[in-house]
């Protein structure tokens, strides 16, 4: 068959339910691409170019990984948000379709031309954190994260798409950071799943777990990392977090009893409010 026809062929395959594919025509591209060889920008020249049986098998191989279960980032080793392709293995977490919420709220308040210090924290492989400072470029970025390993893996993105903007730091939460900076926007991905929750296997089964679980509400390590806010923000910095949909009213109080003001819930792309953010004024 034709790569246009492979592709066709394999997004409808992923939108199975049991799949829980957030894009299946994007994941379709990915495993096509890592088949071929190439990137998925250059398939668009290729969809009447025939596969062929090597490249097919290739294929096969990599489609049984994802019909097993596996995430599509750990089986091609990347994953694409705003236009930025990020390394992606099983040191971290591996950003969902509406990490760009997050970013948009972290942005939506910090000036184009903002200098100073910008912060990611709970950072994973570092997207988010990266893709704000991309839209930022007078910030420099610190990005932290208690996995060292991930810490690692942000630090490999970080000088391939920021190259000498970023510091890495692996510690809880702001413990592994110098002391007395302030910063004009820190966006956040703590843990924030109830203990006990059931997940997705192809999460619970393939992801570091030390990203999802925060307690019998989800919220313990987010209360940790609320108290010290305020000292780590400079005047009229921004803080933006992704919680759960039903921690949204939770999130606000505890932002606003941390002396945080103006609070926002922020939806993704189905109305579903996701991602918070207030101001330190």
């Amino acid at each position: 068959m034709t790569v246009g026809e492979l592709l066709q062929h394999t997004a409808a395959r992923l939108a199975a339910p049991e799949l829980l594919s957030e894009d299946p025509v994007q994941e379709a591209r990915e495993l096509v691409a890592h088949a071929l060889g190439v990137l998925p920008a250059d398939l668009p020249p290729r969809a009447q170019g025939r596969v062929d049986s090597g490249q097919h098998g290739e294929f096969i191989r990599l489609l049984a990984r994802r019909l097993n279960l596996e995430p599509t980032g750990y089986i091609v080793g990347a994953v694409e948000l705003l236009g930025l392709r990020f390394k992606v293995d099983r040191r971290g977490f591996i950003p969902r379709l509406d990490l760009p919420v997050l970013i948009n709220a972290g942005l939506e308040r910090v000036p184009r031309d903002a200098a100073g210090f910008a912060l990611d924290l709970a950072c994973g492989i570092g997207a988010a954190g990266i893709c704000l400072a991309r839209a930022r470029p007078g910030l420099r970025l610190d990005l932290a994260d208690v996995s060292a390993e991930a810490i690692e893996l942000a630090r490999e993105n970080a000088e391939i798409l920021i190259p000498g903007r970023a510091q890495c730091f692996a510690g809880d939460l702001f413990r592994s950071l110098p002391r007395g900076r302030k910063y004009a926007v820190i966006t956040a991905n703590p843990p924030w799943v109830p203990d006990g929750t059931e997940l997705p296997e192809e999460v619970i089964n393939h992801e570091p777990a030390v990203s999802f679980f925060g307690g019998p509400d989800g919220l313990d390590v987010v209360r940790r990392l609320v108290r010290e806010l305020p000292e780590w923000l400079s005047e009229g910095g921004v803080y933006a977090q992704e919680c759960d949909p039903s921690q949204v009213d939770k999130m606000i109080g505890l932002l606003t009893a941390a002396g945080l003001r103006e609070p926002r819930a922020h939806a993704d792309k189905e109305g579903v409010h996701r991602v918070v953010s207030a101001q330190k004024l």
